[in-house]
């Protein structure tokens, strides 16, 4: 007996001296199943945890804060936490073993998320001692603004681009130029091309193109004294206005003066033109991350725009009469159609 009892405490001994850098071998990871959603579209975070060691880790224990705006579904790893809702699994591991769980979880508000930091502990043989570290790896999810529905949406876009076409065939665009022909005597002598006319063919006028589809720059203006819930309303028009030019398959640029929340700096030219659901996809995420404060004033968002020239239409998406005296706002409108479309009436 007294052999046994000496043998079963120098194995336990044995094996609480090898379980005791528990974590030595184990590798987590946590990363959304998504990186860019619509507000309470369903989603997963997926946890791992593996061994790449030669020895059984006994215990293991993994646990993260969820943001407040998450909405975890029903699940037996999701528990109350001090703060808001908290995930907490635990579980052992063989050697090479490899775990993986899941999470659903849903965002109702538009933003850009963080997930934070992961905290795994690990345990002896004995449970006498707990290791535990923090993993900061990068993850983040970004859910897009709620569409609004579009009701008299399409009649004003439809008489606007509308309204492009008859002044781009009044007012010829000079970069829609297909070819030359001869000179007939009707065409305005500012068609007439010099130089090829200098190659020694005789006077050639240009040959525009007058069924190229209208382009179109869409503006965000946050640059209001509102609040940020009635500004939200913006974000949404914005993406009802760019999903109704996808539809009628007008190509489109998106600029904002609203700051980005991932990196707290604006651009003047957000996301070029272009067409797709690569590029909507890329406009969702800038409305997704952006800040309800502007990064300069409406007045400069407008003059760039206006920089780029005649030839192209311009939706505004303000939210009330604030660029309404605008010099900008003039300049704009001697270039070109412009349409502006007010979220105070919108909601």
């Amino acid at each position: 007996m007294l052999l046994t009892v000496l043998f079963v405490a120098l194995l336990a001994l044995l094996l609480e001296r090898r379980s005791r850098k528990s974590l030595e071998d184990v590798r987590e990871g946590c990363s959304p199943s998504e990186t860019l959603v619509d507000p309470d579209e369903t989603f997963y975070l997926r946890y791992s945890l593996r061994n790449t060691g030669p020895r059984h880790v006994l215990f293991l224990r993994l646990r993260q804060d969820l943001p407040d705006a998450f909405c975890p579904g029903e699940s037996a790893i999701v528990r109350a936490a001090i703060t808001g809702k908290q995930m907490a699994l635990t579980t052992w591991l063989r050697p090479r073993q490899e775990a993986h769980f899941a999470l659903p979880v849903s965002v109702s508000r538009r933003g850009f998320y963080r997930l934070p930091s992961l905290e795994v502990s690990g345990g002896d043989f004995l449970g006498l001692r707990e290791e535990v570290r923090r993993s900061s790896g990068f993850r983040a999810v970004t859910v897009a603004p709620r569409g609004l529905p579009q009701r008299d949406l399409g009649e004003v876009l439809g008489g606007f681009l509308g309204e492009i076409s008859v002044r781009r065939f009044i007012h010829e665009d000079p970069v829609l130029t297909v070819g030359y022909r001869e000179y007939t005597g009707r065409e305005p002598m500012k068609a007439i091309s010099w130089t090829q006319s200098a190659r020694g063919m005789g006077l050639m006028v240009k040959n525009y193109d007058h069924t190229a589809q209208p382009a179109v720059s869409v503006l965000l203006n946050v640059d209001a004294d509102t609040e940020a819930e009635e500004l939200e309303v913006c974000f949404s028009l914005a993406r009802t206005v760019c999903g109704a030019l996808e539809e009628r398959g007008v190509a489109y640029s998106f600029s904002t003066n609203a700051l980005d929340a991932e990196t707290l700096f604006y651009t003047v030219s957000d996301v070029e033109e272009g067409l797709g659901p690569l590029h909507f996809s890329a406009l969702l995420e800038r409305l997704g991350r952006a800040c309800c404060r502007a990064g300069y004033p409406g007045e400069r968002l407008l003059e760039h725009a206006a920089a780029a020239g005649s030839g192209r239409g311009r939706i505004l998406i303000t939210q009330g009469g604030e660029l309404d005296g605008s010099a900008a706002l003039a300049r704009l409108r001697e270039l070109g159609s412009v349409v502006i479309l007010r979220a105070r009436e919108a909601a």
